[in-house]
């Protein structure tokens, strides 16, 4: 039997994106889309393994009007800060604001991978015979 996450994500449309994160790129656009503006992702979980320190700010968020949804200040090398960071919304989810894609984004020269895992499923109303 599937665990909770994956039930979710079995029963609903699974979304998942790894993300490298760079020097030179600030801004990863649309790392999940949902399928039409009547469908909301939700966000399980998100990790981010940092490979060189800087001061830098990562930021998982989305696009619409919801406020951001994981952000970590990393600090240099050294300094007692961890490599991995976790975000655990359980296995409901966080959602994101309906229709809204998923961005990442980060302020300096760090460089590090973010594991995004969530699923998506339809919220809003829909016309008989739509696709939306």
């Amino acid at each position: 039997m599937a665990g909770d996450y994956i039930h979710y994500q079995s029963n609903y449309t699974k979304k998942i994106a790894d993300v490298d994160v760079l020097t030179g790129t600030a801004t990863y656009a649309d790392v999940l889309t949902p399928k039409s503006a009547n469908h909301q992702i939700f966000l399980q979980k998100v990790v981010l393994s940092i490979t060189t320190h800087a001061a830098d700010v990562y930021t998982v968020d989305d696009d619409g009007a919801g406020p951001a949804i994981a952000v970590h200040t990393d600090a240099a090398a050294g300094a007692g800060v961890p490599s991995v960071v976790e975000w655990d919304f359980g296995p409901t989810g966080r959602p994101v604001t309906k229709g809204a894609n998923v961005d990442v984004s980060h302020s300096s020269t760090g460089v590090g991978i973010i594991h995004i895992e969530g699923y998506e499923r339809l919220v809003g109303p829909v016309a008989p015979a739509s696709t939306n």
